[in-house]
Formats: C-alpha cells, sequence, structure tokens
C-alpha cells in the first residue's frame, strides 16, 4: 500500500472514485455523512472516520467529492470539520462543483493553517470515474498541485491546472452551461424524433457525424432506446443539476456576460421540476415534451 489518502463524501460519484484509489494500491482513511454507505469500504486497506476532522487528523492528503456548496462548507468549515483538524503542509482536494467564492474561502482559511485547497471539479460522470478517466479542473496552490497530482491522476486522464482556487470552478461552470443547454434542446430533438416516428438507431449514426452530434443527444438517445438507466440512481438529476445551473447564472450575472439560450434551457429544468421530474436523471427529460405538450 502507498501513503494514505483521505476520502470524504461517498455518494454516486464518490464510491467510485474511492475504490478507483483502492484499486490503484492506496490505503484509505474515508467518511460520508451516512454512515451506512461507508459500509461497503470497512476492510483491508480501509479506515472509516466518524468525521471529517477525523480524516484530517490523519495527515493524508484529503480529497472529498460533495454534493453542493453547503455540503463543502460543511465538511471544511463546520464544528467538525477538515479546517479543525488540518495540519501544516496538508493538501485538501474538494473534487465538486460549488461556489467559487467559498472555494478562495477555504483556501485562505487552510493556508491561514500552513496547509492548501484545491478544488478541482471533475467531469464525465459515474463511469469515467469507475474507469479513472475524468477531467479535472485544478484551482489553487501551483505547488501543492503537483504535490498530489499523482493521486489526482490516478481518478483522472485529463489532469490541468487552471489558476486560483476558484479558478477551475469557473471553468466547470462554463462546462455546465453547456451542459444543461445541450441537455434541454436533446429532450426537444428525442421528442421530436419520436413525434416523426424516425428509427433512434439511424439517427445517432447519422446526427454523431454532423454538427448537431452532443453527448447530451447521445445519453438522451441511449435513455429513449432503454439502454440506459432514465429515472434514478445515476448520480445526476433535474434538481442536482438545476442547483449547478444556478451558480452558473450567478456567474453569467458577475461577469456582465447576457445568457438568453442558457436561461431558456435552464427554465425547461426548473419546469421539469416542478412537474414532478425532480429525482430523474436529465437524460430523460424528453418524456416531459412527450407528456406535457
Amino acid at each position: 500500500m502507498s501513503a494514505q489518502v483521505g476520502f470524504i463524501g461517498l455518494g454516486a460519484m464518490g464510491a467510485p472514485m474511492a475504490e478507483r484509489l483502492l484499486d490503484r494500491g492506496r490505503s484509505l482513511i474515508v467518511h460520508n455523512r451516512t454512515r451506512t454507505r461507508a459500509a461497503g469500504f470497512d476492510g483491508a486497506g480501509v479506515v472509516v472516520a466518524d468525521s471529517p476532522a477525523e480524516v484530517a487528523s490523519s495527515g493524508a492528503t484529503v480529497l472529498s467529492c460533495l454534493r453542493d456548496t453547503g455540503a463543502v462548507e460543511a465538511v471544511y468549515l463546520g464544528d467538525r470539520g477538515v479546517l479543525r483538524a488540518v495540519s501544516a503542509g496538508q493538501v485538501l482536494v474538494e473534487l465538486g462543483t460549488f461556489s467559487p467564492d467559498l472555494a478562495r474561502r477555504i483556501a485562505q482559511d487552510a493556508a491561514d493553517a500552513g496547509a492548501a485547497f484545491l478544488a478541482a471539479p471533475v467531469s464525465g460522470g459515474p463511469p469515467r470515474a469507475r474507469a479513472g478517466t475524468l477531467v479535472m479542473m485544478a484551482g489553487g496552490d501551483a505547488g501543492a498541485f503537483q504535490r498530489v497530482r499523482q493521486v489526482l491522476e490516478d481518478l483522472g486522464q485529463t489532469v490541468e491546472h487552471v489558476g486560483d482556487a476558484g479558478a477551475g470552478l469557473e471553468l466547470k461552470l462554463v462546462n455546465q452551461l453547456l451542459t444543461g443547454t445541450h441537455m434541454a434542446v436533446a429532450a426537444e430533438a428525442v421528442a421530436a424524433l419520436n413525434a416523426l416516428d424516425i428509427d433512434l438507431g439511424l439517427a445517432e449514426r447519422l446526427l454523431d457525424q454532423g454538427w448537431g452530434q452532443s453527448a447530451m443527444l447521445a445519453r438522451a438517445l441511449a435513455v429513449a432506446r432503454q439502454e440506459a438507466p432514465e429515472a434514478r440512481g445515476t448520480g445526476v438529476t433535474v434538481v442536482g443539476m438545476s442547483e449547478v445551473l444556478e451558480l452558473v447564472a450567478r456567474l453569467l450575472r458577475a461577469c456582465g456576460v447576457s445568457a438568453e439560450v442558457f436561461d431558456a434551457g435552464r427554465r425547461a429544468l426548473l419546469d421539469a421540476g416542478r412537474l414532478g421530474y425532480g429525482d430523474h436523471d436529465p437524460a430523460g427529460l424528453f418524456h416531459v415534451k412527450e407528456v406535457h405538450r
């Protein structure tokens, strides 16, 4: 076993990342707010901690993959949070998508304690997390990034340093601007294909070779052909995506970019949530178009 790594957050993305680290020969100390989710990791090479502070007190490099801005704030700044037990020289890395402003605040607090915090949001979803082929956009101290780069490359096929603690998140939010908009228009495209009774396999083969190709369209078509899960358990939900798109909207307002097309796509996701599809994968949004015409 190589040096121990801490991992906090064993959800749809975090669990396969932690498993990937184990497969790469790393020992782990893990924590999850709902302890039952950590039960599957309670074995050889894994210690299950009772709090984020306990993970940090191990002195390990700490990785986390948390749901949203509120969860990141609680895990790092809460009463039993990581920064309560961090030590000088330690590197902390959050892999989820959250507020760039909070990332900069945590980075300053970590620096005050002699540690370093990187916000390194990932893109690629659970299948690529399992395969170790995620795209990672890391922001924070460049020296700290180099110290943990090998650990990050166990998880990511493309691992890049892009600037200060909030810069990687800002780039990820631009990625989510594209993702959310593509999700919404892909739903309309699949609904149109179904209404026109066009074979979906044929449509995918041809559309994938033209300028209309899109990873979100491919996901929607896979759901429509029942080759991928449509409703629950995929790690991505309408509600979760809507929350991320609120961060995108704030970013666009802050930098003065008008976003009429994005706003229309965002409204489509919000409408789907209000219609009862909040816990569905957004790839199945074409159902909303077909049922609520």
